[in-house]
């Protein structure tokens, strides 16, 4: 039988206790911003303006604590059940929940790549080479979809089952211990390894033995501390992580040729998305944290839909001037995902509504008693 969780283990999350954490919905949305400039210059490629490439340069540097974020968030959210319940099952739900949002994910994408193989090429040979062009990547097809980025989700669903499974055997910091190893591990075959002797899916595994790293932070931040962490404390970390974090691209992409923009969690992501993620957990939002949480519900949503609108307003190159189209596409992503995510929930909300009132009206079966 497990022994109960010493004190410094007890959860003190404002779910707990049934608090809308305001400060926390408005930096996953401030991350998913992020994610969605970062994708957008990845999709456009590297400028050939000086002025420009600067931008994107500082941008891939501030943009690298939104997706570990996201793991620190998840940690701390779904911990609770987890150290709760000391049980693997304990993850089921929020992996069943995931699992979903993949399925939903990839049968939209693929969908959408069908219908334009079959516009293009009529119905039979359009979906010969729809098929065609999953089977060149049956690994590609298993780890990550349709689509790249949906690799955050497979990978979050392997973290939380490995992290209730070793929760329920070990105490946190033997957790947090094993995965920096594996974070260790992950820049040795990754960042730091030279680019001469490519691995298969290479990419795919440096990031998921990385990630759980973030989610034992989260974790961490979640447990009950005598003196928890402050926001000046945070300020030095992010500093610090920064500067560590330039530091490490200058010097891989110097020796090595590897692109900057492509360059994700290194050593200085570390200190610097913990120092983000301390200020997340803070309290004292502010106007904008206010107004910014209020979206925070359709972050998953758009997650899914953003590469999406991404590929489709991008224009022909040459078509329209660089810088237009580099502050535009993004920005115009950001209104359609959100926009859309709102639209389809409050479509819902009101058939929900229609629904209950529909049965309310319904008239009552009259009952009968046996005589």
């Amino acid at each position: 039988m497990l022994r109960r969780l010493p004190r410094r283990s007890d959860w003190h999350s404002a779910r707990r206790i049934g608090l809308h954490r305001t400060r926390v919905g408005a930096f996953r949305v401030y991350a998913m911003l992020l994610i969605i400039v970062g994708h957008s210059e990845l999709l456009l490629g590297r400028s050939t303006e000086p002025g420009i490439t600067a931008v994107q340069f500082a941008l891939s540097i501030v943009s690298r604590a939104a997706v570990p974020l996201f793991l620190l968030l998840a940690g701390e959210h779904i911990g609770p059940r987890l150290l709760r319940d000391r049980a693997p099952g304990a993850a089921r739900y929020y992996i069943t929940h995931l699992a979903l949002l993949y399925g939903i994910a990839c049968l939209g994408y693929w969908l959408i790549d069908a219908a334009k193989l079959i516009r293009s090429r009529g119905l039979a040979p359009g979906f010969a080479a729809f098929i065609e062009r999953q089977a060149q990547d049956p690994w590609g097809l298993l780890l990550h979809g349709p689509r790249a980025h949906l690799w955050f989700l497979v990978v979050l669903m392997l973290v939380v089952a490995v992290a209730g499974f070793l929760l329920a055997r070990a105490r946190v910091r033997a957790f947090v211990a094993f995965t920096a190893v594996l974070y260790g591990i992950g820049l040795a075959i990754g960042p730091y390894h030279p680019p001469t002797d490519v691995v298969w899916q290479g990419w795919w595994a440096e990031l998921l033995l990385q990630a759980p790293l973030f989610f034992a932070v989260g974790v961490v931040l979640g447990l009950e501390r005598v003196h928890p962490p402050r926001q000046w404390q945070a300020s030095v970390l992010i500093a610090a992580g920064l500067a560590l974090h330039t530091i490490e691209v200058l010097w891989i992409s110097s020796t090595y040729g590897t692109r900057p923009l492509r360059l994700a969690m290194l050593a200085g992501t570390v200190p610097y998305a913990i120092g983000v993620g301390i200020l997340a957990l803070s309290s004292g939002a502010t106007r904008l944290d206010r107004w910014a949480a209020r979206l925070a519900r359709y972050v998953p949503a758009v997650y899914i839909s953003h590469v999406f609108l991404l590929e489709t307003l991008r224009p022909p190159p040459g078509r329209f001037p660089e810088l237009a189209v580099r502050l535009v596409m993004p920005l115009l992503a950001v209104v359609l995902s959100f926009g859309g995510a709102w639209l389809v929930a409050r479509l819902r909300h009101v058939a929900q509504r229609r629904r209950r009132m529909d049965s309310r009206d319904a008239p009552q079966r009259p009952t009968t008693s046996a005589s």
